[in-house]
């Protein structure tokens, strides 16, 4: 939010360097970076609103970890999506190349299902956030399916939530990231 903040400054700045300011040497570049930073700092606004409902957004699922120390954004199924429609109709060859109707069957397939992701730090060790989602309470109704440290796997009905826990050495704590699969459709 900082960094948005500040781009937001440094924009309004090159605004007035650029359109109201007399003229002056730099006045083009001054207009070229009002604009510039200004989608840096939408860009930036962005994240910064996607970390902060993140919690919120991971609550509905399942009780964040405790003592959460930082949150990372991570894309959403739907720009991920997007992103996969885009690779799946550039025509590509060569030896690891999937054909195009196996690339458009993994689009299908991805539009049948949300994925959601979520990478939370926390002060407690890698043990002590498996053992709190080893107890039932925090998990509200997920079955635990998988139990294969640093990985747990849990089901409800047809979607699967994933989370996969990993030291932060050499600084104390751990990150989780927790990945969550919503049936949409027929699959």
């Amino acid at each position: 939010m900082l960094l948005t903040a500040f781009l937001v400054v440094l924009s309004v700045v090159s605004y007035w360097a650029g359109f109201r300011a007399p003229a002056h040497p730099l006045q083009y570049e001054s207009k070229f970076g009002f604009v510039a930073l200004l989608g840096l700092a939408l860009f930036s606004g962005y994240f910064a609103w996607r970390e902060m409902s993140a919690i919120a957004e991971l609550a509905k699922f399942i009780d964040p970890v405790p003592s959460i120390t930082d949150v990372s954004y991570v894309p959403t199924s739907a720009e991920v999506l997007a992103i996969s429609k885009f690779i799946a109709a550039v025509p590509v060859t060569g030896p690891l190349s999937a054909s195009g109707a196996d690339r458009q069957q993994l689009v299908k397939d991805a539009q049948n299902r949300r994925v959601e992701y979520w990478v939370l730090s926390t002060r407690l060790s890698r043990d002590s956030v498996v053992a709190f989602y080893r107890e039932a309470a925090p998990r509200r109704g997920w079955s635990l399916e998988t139990d294969a440290s640093p990985w747990l796997s849990f089901s409800r009905d047809l979607d699967q939530l994933t989370l996969f826990v990993s030291d932060q050495s050499p600084r104390p704590g751990s990150k989780v990231l927790y990945a969550v699969t919503v049936t949409t459709g027929n699959q």
